[in-house]
């Protein structure tokens, strides 16, 4: 839920505003380089926030330890399953990679593609997370993964939906179009 708590952390954090105003000021240059329109502006901005709630901090403690104990906590692949989806918190990171997932499959039709880059990217977060104090984790990464193998399977079957749409009404202009020519 938004609420006036979680808004006056994000006011309060001029990283986060900086990333966020960034992605404003780039998304529809960027959007438009990507020759897809309104579509590829909307993926641009939603891409920019997930960073910006993702990489930035209020007081940033750079350290290569945390990104050590991090990449440590990878030996232990049991615990990365462990009460999947239990938290709220657990959820949220569900939810942040499914949207530009599901948005990046709309673009680009590669979902398999999309959903390795968005765990790879989801990876190279968690450790910056560590390096920057915040403290990477690796459940997040198996949730944001699966977070976007929901977005680039909703993606995927809403292509396959306008794909549907499209066959059926260009079955029924040629078959329209058969019927004037055999009533001459």
């Amino acid at each position: 839920m938004l609420d006036a708590g979680i808004i006056g952390n994000v006011v309060a954090q001029p990283r986060l505003l900086a990333v966020l105003g960034l992605t404003v000021v780039l998304a529809w240059p960027l959007g438009r380089l990507l020759g897809r329109g309104s579509l590829g502006t909307a993926f641009i901005v939603v891409v920019g926030a997930v960073l910006a709630a993702t990489t930035t901090t209020r007081t940033p403690y750079y350290s290569l330890d945390g990104v050590e104990v991090y990449l440590r906590a990878w030996t232990g692949p049991a615990g990365l399953v462990h009460g999947f989806a239990g938290t709220h918190e657990k959820l949220a990171n569900i939810g942040l990679f499914a949207p530009p997932a599901a948005l990046a499959t709309l673009l680009w039709r590669r979902p398999a593609l999309i959903v390795g880059a968005a765990t790879v990217l989801s990876f190279l977060i968690e450790a910056w997370q560590g390096f920057i104090g915040r403290g990477g984790d690796p459940v997040d990464v198996v949730h944001n993964g699966v977070g976007a193998l929901l977005g680039a399977g909703a993606g995927f079957a809403i292509r396959a939906g306008y794909r549907w749409r499209d066959r059926k009404s260009n079955s029924r202009a040629l078959t329209g179009a058969g019927s004037s020519t055999t009533g001459r």
